[in-house]
């Protein structure tokens, strides 16, 4: 359920005003509504150092996690901002000598066109009269060097676009004469393998030095978590409204945790005003879901969305569905036990690391949809070793009922959605509009089954369902004074039809991924039949198939999978994920370190 807010203002003395933000920091139960961000010098250059940090801090935490995360015995242990700032200048010098290397390299690189060649060897020769000249251009332009008086011209290589030769003679050429490149005292192919190796010794050494600092990553972070949190006290302190001797902060509170807030304006001496939010307020949301529910909560993290305050809380019925589109989507109970072996070893591999289970169990979940789907239609790795379900493996007839199966689902889905805003709205009108659109989705339901499951004659009924619906949408729906609405509502009609038929992509992507896994099995097989020695590059052949359709499940899923859940579903629950997550004014850090 989302759990209602109040809209608070708090009310303290200005003298008091750091020791309000304090204590209220310290309750963790409101939400600042407008926060000034940048409003004050102090603010900015915690900001600034907070970012910088968290650079330094994410690159000695990647060069970390490189090095498998081992510390070395000789680690250097020093607080959190001197890690920071040792970090920072070495991460900086590096960054030096890598530019430097890739400017050495690159020149190396132009001059390997030219072979070994000793660079002081060719100022000898100059000082003594033999002019050696570099030059690099066309055929064209190779045949007059080679016409030149007294110059005698050797290639040394040739591209597609370019030849490159040395014309030598005894007599200094005019400019332009030649097509020569002109080098540079550092252009020195040995001073600049010279310089590139002792870059790359430099670049070791601080890479060393890093790693030393390893030991006082822990420490380096929890600075980090200081210097936000000085931040955020900071930005909420410039938030503060003055009103002479009283200062004002307005927010939202959850209305459990109301009673705590007011226990605490008695105790410090605030005043309070409280009252409801309006309806131009941005209002969080604060999700209280039970145990199931919270199952699906890793999913909207990664995909960033939220239901907004106004907006029903759906995770339960997303959950349900969206289980059962992984398991048709995947649709193999081979990928399933790979997801479910995956699964348990990440658990016990992050068993320490809570924020890491309720990912595990949400997977773990989902791998036991795709092996009993994959079980129900008897598909282990593109192969049918076992009987499953008569009516989803019956060739006759399994292809019609995996379709229906899908707009079964279809049906479901989009009618709870209908029933769900229905209800939400308690409004006579509002009700007869989605009584009326649920009954067009039934007809559309029928439609889809006599066009494309069981071909035939559409059942009297259907025109009945169509009807009424119509009717009860036409009367309580369409804005008749607003002519977009009206030419809007065939429109309408028409995309609440494609809503239900879009759900047959759960039957076309699952056919595809066994259709995949099939026939790569029988290039396989067909490899290995034509030789016993290709039994390797068989399997290799096997492997490398299933890997790619395990790749392109995944991706289906997050395609398919998602959007009939938040595009179609939403569409008739009335929901746009316009919320963003309640983020209390709260004290992340247990302690403080300099």
């Amino acid at each position: 359920m989302i759990v209602p807010m109040k809209k608070v203002t708090l009310l303290a003395l200005k003298s008091e005003q750091d020791s309000a933000l304090v204590a209220l920091r310290s309750l963790g139960v409101m939400q600042i509504e407008q926060l000034r961000v940048g409003a004050s010098d102090s603010a900015q250059q915690l900001k600034e150092e907070f970012d910088s940090g968290s650079r330094i801090v994410g690159e000695l935490d990647k060069l970390f996690k490189e090095n498998d995360g081992e510390v070395p015995a000789a680690g250097k242990r020093c607080s959190g901002a001197e890690a920071i700032e040792s970090a920072g200048a070495l991460l900086d010098k590096r960054d030096q000598l890598s530019g430097e290397l890739n400017a050495l390299s690159q020149r190396l690189k132009a001059l390997e066109v030219w072979g070994e060649f000793d660079r002081p060897m060719l100022d000898e020769l100059r000082e003594k009269g033999i002019y050696v000249h570099l030059c690099a251009g066309s055929e064209r332009q190779l045949r007059e060097a080679e016409e030149l008086p007294g110059v005698e011209c050797r290639v040394i290589r040739q591209d597609s676009a370019r030849i490159y030769f040395a014309a030598v003679s005894l007599e200094e050429q005019e400019p332009g004469t030649l097509p020569e490149i002109r080098l540079s005292a550092e252009d020195d192919p040995a001073e600049l393998r010279s310089r590139i190796q002792e870059r790359g010794r430099e670049v070791g050494v601080i890479n060393g030095r890093l790693k030393e600092l390893f030991a006082s990553l822990p420490a380096a972070k929890k600075r980090l978590r200081k210097l936000h949190a000085e931040w955020e006290f900071t930005t909420v302190h410039d938030s503060l409204d003055a009103h002479g001797e009283v200062v004002t902060l307005t927010g939202f509170v959850p209305e459990p945790e109301l009673e705590t807030l007011r226990a605490a304006a008695r105790t410090n001496g605030w005043g309070l005003l409280v009252a409801d939010p309006g309806p131009d307020d941005q209002v969080p949301t604060l999700l209280r879901e039970s145990k199931f529910a919270k199952l699906i909560s890793p999913l909207f993290q990664f995909l960033g969305i939220s239901p907004g305050y106004h907006e029903l809380d759906v995770s339960a019925a997303v959950l349900v569905f969206f289980t059962i589109f992984y398991g048709m989507i995947i649709g193999d109970a081979g990928y399933g036990l790979l997801f479910l072996a995956g699964t348990l070893f990440a658990m016990w591999k992050f068993r320490g690391r809570p924020a890491a289970q309720l990912p595990c169990r949400m997977m773990l979940v989902l791998s036991i949809a795709a092996i009993v789907w994959g079980v129900l239609t008897s598909n282990y790795f593109g192969t049918s070793p076992l009987p499953g379900l008569k009516i989803f493996t019956d060739p006759a007839v399994k292809d019609a009922n995996v379709q229906a199966f899908c707009f079964i689902l279809a049906i479901a889905q989009l009618s709870l959605g209908r029933i769900w805003q229905a209800f939400r709205d308690r409004n006579f009108r509002n009700i007869g509009k989605n009584i009326g659109w649920m009954l067009i989705l039934w007809g559309n339901f029928f439609l889809t089954l006599k066009l494309i499951v069981w071909p035939g004659d559409f059942p009297v009924y259907m025109y009945w369902l169509y009807g009424i619906g119509l009717l009860l949408v036409i009367a309580c729906d369409v804005n008749w004074k607003n002519m977009a609405d009206v030419f809007q509502f065939p429109f309408n009609i028409i995309g609440s039809f494609v809503d239900v038929l879009s759900y047959i992509r759960l039957f076309a992507v699952g056919m595809a991924g066994y259709y995949i896994a099939f026939s790569f099995n029988g290039m396989a097989s067909d490899i290995w039949k034509s030789s016993p020695w290709f039994l390797v590059f068989g399997i290799l052949v096997a492997v490398i198939g299933h890997a790619m359709n395990l790749g392109l499940c995944i991706l289906s899923v997050l395609v398919h999978g998602v959007r009939l859940n938040t595009l179609e579903f939403s569409n008739h629950v009335g929901l746009s994920w316009s919320g963003s997550n309640f983020k209390p004014f709260k004290n992340n850090t247990k302690s403080e370190e300099n």
